[in-house]
């Protein structure tokens, strides 16, 4: 991409796609991007977590909302036409060519096994894919998630699984509603690819970042610094730093990796990733710990309960593979594009800023 691209970004006013923002500006690792930004956003969509990441790197107010290059741009992006549409009214008045690539960074966030099934995730990839077909792109980037990974050992015992591994036909008993979701997403990536579509695929694990109290991304850190989180257990998952997501998208864009790349800097049980951000965030309440043995047993012999209203969704199949999970996630493929940032410091800097900014 040249100064005279211009790249279109949704998701800009969430956690990640802000920080993919500041990248893009030069304000992370990156020199930067010259071209023209365009970002999409819905009329009810606040900037709060655009002006914390401003906040965060320690920028002036406006840094990134009010970038000379960066645009904003109202839009429908459930519906292709209409965003297709709207870019090319605003291109038009604005003297902008339109976009010649697309960073796809919008997405619903819910991990829980009980969500319904109307994610959005699906439709809004199969929509931006048909507006990438009607722009014409040279390059689209999609933001997927270890989710779409899975892992073939009994539940409890350890597995390592890399980019190669993608499950689109395992049953969907033991998948939640996200995975399901971010399976059928990639799914269409891929064919994309094959109908000629180039392409980059991201998948993170869990990221860990900042943002207003109240939103998806930051419940973890919420319930743990109000000490509404009662138990955790042994299991495992792969973390990544927001900010070296935010890298490895951008410079997987710029340079068309094809990937897909696995962006988890390290694998570490829940009990210790939840004692270290407890740490950081001055939480008082001490977590108790449910480690595998007994308790998956316990919660298998009890899995007839998963029919009971309310109380039903601790007893699924989905549920103790979410708690008890050993499998871990090898993250070469996206330290090959950008290094990581240990977990310490990921806690702490993330930890230390919203104990202030949630006062």
């Amino acid at each position: 991409m040249d100064s005279t691209d211009t790249l279109f970004i949704t998701g800009a006013t969430g956690q990640l796609g802000a920080f993919v923002l500041a990248e893009l500006l030069g304000q992370l690792s990156t020199e930067g991007f010259e071209g023209s930004i365009l970002c999409a956003r819905r009329a009810s969509s606040s900037m709060t977590q655009v002006h914390m990441v401003e906040d965060f790197l320690e920028l002036e107010r406006g840094a990134l909302a009010m970038a000379q290059n960066v645009k904003w741009l109202h839009c429908d992006l459930s519906d292709a036409h209409h965003t297709k549409n709207a870019i090319d009214e605003y291109c038009t008045k604005e003297n902008l060519p339109q976009p010649s690539t697309i960073i796809h960074a919008a997405a619903t966030i819910n991990v829980s096994p009980s969500a319904v099934k109307g994610t959005s995730n699906e439709q809004l990839t199969d929509e931006m894919l048909l507006l990438a077909e009607m722009l014409g792109v040279q390059h689209f980037t999609h933001i997927s998630s270890i989710a779409v990974m899975g892992g073939t050992v009994s539940l409890g015992e350890e597995e390592v699984i890399g980019p190669e591994h993608f499950h689109p036909n395992r049953s969907d008993a033991f998948l939640s509603n996200y995975a399901l979701g971010k399976i059928a997403s990639e799914l269409r990536v891929w064919a994309a690819q094959a109908a000629g579509l180039s392409i980059s695929i991201v998948r993170p694990g869990v990221i860990l970042g900042m943002g207003p109290k109240a939103n998806a991304p930051q419940e973890l850190w919420a319930r743990i610094l109000e000490g509404k989180l009662p138990l955790t257990t042994d299991g495992s998952t792969g973390v990544v730093d927001v900010r070296d997501v935010a890298s490895m998208v951008v410079k997987a864009h710029t340079q068309k990796v094809e990937g897909p790349l696995v962006a988890v800097a390290e694998n570490v049980p829940f009990y210790e990733l939840v004692d270290g951000m407890g740490a950081t965030i001055g939480a008082r309440k001490k977590v108790k710990r449910l480690n595998a043995n007994p308790w998956l047993e316990r919660m298998r012999f009890l899995g007839f309960l998963r029919h009971v209203p309310v109380v039903g969704r601790f007893f699924t199949p989905q549920m103790r593979i979410m708690l008890f999970s050993r499998v871990k996630y090898d993250g070469a493929s996206g330290g090959a594009v950008h290094p990581y940032r240990p977990l310490d410091q990921t806690l702490n800097d993330f930890g230390t800023f919203l104990q202030k900014a949630w006062k």
